[in-house]
């Protein structure tokens, strides 16, 4: 709370900030050439370049950021977990038809792979954001292994070729947990305890 407070006084603080005014026949003043300078640079700079990775909440081969582990460890994973998600210059289109094509596919291993006593009720695939995201929504199962022994051992299918094909994430979700695995990187895998509601 104390995070957003801040930065709403950070961004008050620059809306007051006044710009020094060029006067008729006036020579250029020493900023205003520091800022065009500046923004030649910034245009110059390559686009197609991602920004990194934020720093991941826990080290590998932990993979599971619990409830009672300190809140900015929480933000971290949140933050993570989010830029797992997002597109990146030279990712794949998505291809929303493969998407659901490969949730039909794997439904019979994910039913396989749920252990809870509701998965007739709860057990579903869904298609997230336009191909983008893979949820495999459970009764009880979910964990950093799910997207494996559903996809590659339950349906034979490749978490990396997903990538190819313009998915980035798996998630699995249950009673207890839900975890993220990324296709850019098959050893990148991330939990929360997040109950599915």
């Amino acid at each position: 709370m104390r995070a957003v407070a801040l930065l709403l006084m950070i961004a008050a603080m620059g809306c007051d900030k006044q710009e020094p005014v060029q006067t008729k026949g006036a020579a250029p003043s020493a900023t205003v050439t520091a800022t065009a300078s500046a923004a030649a640079s910034a245009s110059a700079a390559p686009t197609a370049s991602a920004p990194p990775m934020p720093e991941r909440p826990i080290p590998q081969p932990s993979t599971t950021v619990g409830s009672g582990m300190p809140q900015e460890v929480q933000m971290k994973a949140i933050a993570y977990m989010s830029a797992m998600r997002a597109p990146r210059p030279g990712d794949p289109n998505a291809e929303p038809e493969y998407a659901a094509e490969i949730a039909k596919k794997i439904r019979p291993a994910l039913l396989a792979a749920d252990k809870g006593r509701d998965k007739a009720k709860m057990n579903r695939v869904e298609v997230i954001a336009g191909g983008r995201q893979i949820d495999l929504l459970m009764s009880a199962g979910c964990d950093p292994q799910t997207a494996t022994r559903v996809f590659t051992q339950g349906a034979g299918i490749q978490l990396s070729s997903l990538r190819d094909r313009g998915v980035l994430v798996v998630r699995c979700n249950d009673a207890k947990f839900q975890c993220l695995q990324s296709t850019r990187d098959t050893t990148d895998v991330l939990c929360t305890t997040a109950p599915r509601h």
